[in-house]
């Protein structure tokens, strides 16, 4: 089902198919149903004699980073196992590869056993220059039984050659009061605006954080987040209260706070903040920060959550960014 934010985008690229039009780049924050209407588009495009839902039509491709692919995960997940290139024993990459490219190069220029073939590539601006070079000369030179949907948070990342040969749907974050009525429609959890708030009105991933616990997770680092930075916490005790909260889930939220204070230090009513709900504490407590060590603490969680092999203990980490944030307090 299509969700009721996005029926007139799929009304256009349905209800206009223009065999000219190759490629298209879809674009929006997370959360707006992207991936979902490039699928179902996908299915509208192949032909209907082979199981779409199986995760073996042979006509729907897609490339996605390998550390996220696996055999038992979602649709998009198996389908793209079949770009799975890294050899067994080597760490999966995080990024779309130049070798995942060349394999589907092979796939491209076969014609499709159907109608059409279509490529889907998500998210985009993970593919890096190499693989992006690559896949250039396929969009440049197009087999006509080939269509292209690239699914990308964040197009500005992607190189404008790449972008100069789609054709761009902007995916939009729908009236307050259509993405309350959706949520109302699947969850009587009475955090939904809340929950809305924090998602950037966007419902898909709004429903993610009622669904997943991630509320809780972060009124519990909302909590010792104030504690700490006040000094009324023994930092030491963290780690122990944290033990149902996944680290990377948390240091995201700690250092959305993070960045959110900073913001307000400079702009008492900033715009984008990660945490609105938090406005008249950030008020307050941003006008007695070390903006220098917050800058340094935000710069290490951010190094960190990009390390995902680290090999650190996760009370010796927590332990020793709250015992950085008690210093941020500290002017």
């Amino acid at each position: 089902m299509i969700e009721p934010w996005n029926e007139e985008i799929w009304r256009n690229i349905t209800g206009n198919r223009d065999r000219s039009t190759h490629a298209l780049l879809f674009c929006g924050v997370p959360g707006l149903g992207k991936i979902n209407l490039a699928c179902r588009y996908a299915e509208s495009l192949v032909d209907k004699g082979h199981r779409f839902a199986s995760a073996s039509h042979p006509d729907f491709h897609v490339l996605s980073p390998e550390a996220g692919l696996g055999p038992e995960g979602t649709l998009l997940q198996r389908y793209g196992m079949r770009y799975f290139v890294t050899p067994p024993g080597r760490k999966a990459k995080s990024v779309i590869s130049v070798d995942q490219v060349r394999a589907l190069a092979g796939t491209i220029v076969n014609h499709a056993h159907g109608t059409v073939k279509v490529i889907l590539i998500t998210p985009a601006h993970m593919m890096n220059i190499n693989a992006a070079n690559a896949l250039l000369k396929s969009l440049e030179e197009p087999t006509t039984d080939t269509v292209f949907i690239l699914v990308s948070d964040r197009p500005d990342q992607l190189p404008a050659t790449i972008r100069s040969r789609c054709s761009r749907v902007d995916f939009r974050v729908p009236p307050r009061d259509t993405a309350l009525s959706w949520l109302s429609a699947r969850t009587d959890d009475s955090r939904r605006s809340m929950a809305l708030d924090v998602a950037y009105g966007a419902p898909l991933l709004a429903e993610e954080y009622l669904n997943s616990g991630f509320l809780d997770a972060r009124e519990t680092v909302i909590q010792d987040f104030h504690a700490a930075l006040s000094g009324g916490i023994d930092v030491s005790t963290i780690p122990g209260r944290w033990k149902d909260v996944e680290i990377t889930v948390a240091l995201r939220i700690f250092n959305s706070i993070l960045v959110d204070l900073v913001k307000t230090a400079f702009v008492r009513h900033p715009p984008g903040l990660n945490n609105p709900d938090q406005l008249d504490w950030l008020q307050h407590s941003s006008k007695r920060i070390h903006l220098k060590r917050a800058f340094a603490l935000s710069a290490r969680i951010g190094a960190y959550l990009r390390d995902t092999n680290s090999p650190l203990d996760r009370s010796l980490v927590l332990e020793d960014f709250f015992f950085d944030l008690v210093n941020v307090g500290k002017t």
